[in-house]
C-alpha cells in the first residue's frame, strides 16, 4: 500500500513554492500548535489533523486539507496563492483546481478512486458520490489505542444510489464510527423523483416543443441553468436524445475541456449552432429561499439572440412542489421557467436508506445553519430523523 506523509510533501512543495526557493527548517509536525477548540467538528477527522472542505479555516496546525469537489461553497479559500497545505483530492477535481482555479500544482495531490493508501498512517479510500464530476467520498481508517482503529466516512456532496450498497470499500464501514453526512435536503418535505426522470422531461420536451432542428429557423430558444461544473448529465442526454449541439460559453467550455468533453462533438462556442443554450445559475431567476423568475432578463436574451419565444429549465432539488406531484412552470408572455426537481444531493429517503445501510454510530451534519458550531441545535434536530437507524455500542 502507498504511504503518503503530510509534512514531507508539503515542506518539498513549500520549498519549491518560495521565490527564490530557500529551505525549510525540518521537523514540521513538532512545531505544529493544536488544532483550536472554535475548529468546525463537521470539517475535522477525529484523532487526526485532516481538516475536509474547510479551507477558510486553515492555519498553522494542519497541513493536510481534502476536497470533495471542484463547488465553490467547499473549496472556498483556496486561490492562486494558496500555499498552507496540501489539497488531497480525486485527479479530476485536482485538475479543475490547477487549471481553472489556477492553485499551484505543487500542493494538489490527486488521489486515484478505489485504491487504499496511507496517509500519516491513517488509511483512506475515496469512493464515487454521485455529486458531479470528480466528487468524492472520503472513508478514513484511523488508528486507536490497544492497536484497533476507528472508521468514519466523509459523503461531502453526494446522491445516494443504490450500488453503493455494493461498492466493497464502502461495505467495509458498516458500523463505522461516524457519517460526517450531506444534510442537505435533511427533511421530510424534500422528496423528489430519480435524475432519469427529470433529465426525461427536459429532453421531451424539448423535443416536442422544438421539433425537429432548424438552425437557419430561430423560433424558441431552450436555456438550461446550470452552476460551473455539475449538471452535465442534463446536457448529454439532451444532445443524444434531441440531436441537437449544445452552446456554451467559453468560461463553461474551458472546464468542459478539463472534464475531458472539449472534443465530445456534444459541446459548441457557436450560438448560432443550437437553439439549447447553457446560462449562469440564478440567470432564470432566484431560486432560494423560493424562486423568484427573472423575466426581464429572459427577454433581453432573447432579442439579443433572435428567438421569438424562451422555454427554460431550472434544475434543482429546491424547486420541487411535492403536494402537487408535478413539476412547476412560471409562465408570462412569450417565456415559460420549468422547475426541474433534478438533485445531485439525496433527498430525505435517500439519507435514511444510506444510513440504514451503514449502521453508523453518529451522524455528523455537514449542512444547515449552524453545523460548524459544537452545540449546534440545527443538527440535534436533524440527527432525530436517523433515530432508530444508527447503533448504539
Amino acid at each position: 500500500m502507498t504511504a503518503l506523509d503530510s509534512t514531507d510533501l508539503f515542506l518539498t512543495a513549500l520549498t519549491a513554492f518560495s521565490h527564490p526557493p530557500r529551505p525549510i527548517p525540518r521537523p514540521l509536525e513538532l512545531s505544529l500548535p493544536p488544532i483550536p477548540s472554535t475548529f468546525p467538528h463537521s470539517k475535522l477527522i477525529p484523532r487526526t489533523r485532516f481538516a475536509v472542505d474547510a479551507f477558510r479555516y486553515a492555519g498553522d496546525y494542519s497541513v493536510s486539507y481534502f476536497l470533495s469537489h471542484f463547488h465553490s461553497d467547499h473549496y472556498g479559500g483556496l486561490s492562486p496563492n494558496w500555499s498552507q497545505g496540501l489539497v488531497f483530492c480525486s485527479p479530476t477535481t485536482a485538475r479543475l483546481l490547477t487549471d481553472v482555479l489556477n492553485v499551484s500544482s505543487l500542493f494538489v495531490v490527486p488521489l486515484p478512486l478505489g485504491q487504499p493508501l496511507l496517509i500519516d498512517g491513517c488509511e483512506v479510500v475515496l469512493i464515487d458520490a454521485n455529486h458531479c464530476p470528480g466528487a468524492v467520498q472520503f472513508l478514513f481508517k484511523v488508528p486507536a489505542s490497544n492497536g484497533d482503529f476507528q472508521r468514519y466516512v466523509h459523503t461531502g456532496d453526494f446522491r445516494f444510489s443504490a450500488p453503493m450498497k455494493l461498492d466493497p470499500f464502502l461495505c467495509n464501514f458498516v458500523g463505522s464510527d461516524a457519517v460526517f453526512l450531506d444534510t442537505t435536503y435533511c427533511n421530510p418535505k424534500f422528496v423528489f423523483p430519480s435524475q432519469e426522470e427529470s433529465v426525461d422531461y427536459i429532453s421531451s420536451l424539448i423535443e416536442r416543443v422544438g421539433g425537429e432542428h432548424e438552425v437557419s429557423v430561430k423560433s424558441v430558444l431552450f436555456l438550461v441553468a446550470t452552476y460551473v461544473i455539475g449538471k452535465e448529465k442534463i446536457l448529454i442526454e439532451i444532445a443524444r436524445r434531441c440531436k441537437r449541439k449544445v452552446y456554451v460559453d467559453a468560461r463553461k467550455m474551458a472546464v468542459l475541456r478539463v472534464l475531458g468533453y472539449g472534443d465530445s462533438g456534444v459541446f459548441t462556442e457557436d450560438e448560432c449552432e443550437s437553439d439549447v443554450h447553457v446560462v449562469g445559475w440564478n440567470v432564470l431567476g432566484e431560486t432560494w429561499p423560493y424562486f423568484r423568475p427573472n423575466f426581464v432578463k429572459m427577454e433581453e436574451i432573447m432579442v439579443e439572440r433572435g428567438y421569438s419565444r424562451v422555454v427554460g429549465f431550472v434544475p434543482t432539488g429546491w424547486t420541487y412542489e411535492v403536494k402537487r406531484n408535478k413539476f412547476s412552470v412560471r409562465s408570462k408572455d412569450a417565456f415559460e421557467i420549468h422547475l426541474v426537481p433534478y438533485s445531485e444531493h439525496s433527498s430525505y429517503d435517500e439519507l435514511r436508506e444510506y444510513v440504514r445501510f451503514l449502521k453508523p454510530r453518529r451522524v455528523i451534519p455537514t449542512v444547515g445553519s449552524d453545523v460548524e458550531k459544537i452545540d449546534s441545535k440545527h443538527a440535534s434536530k436533524m440527527q432525530k430523523h436517523f433515530a432508530g437507524l444508527i447503533i448504539n455500542r
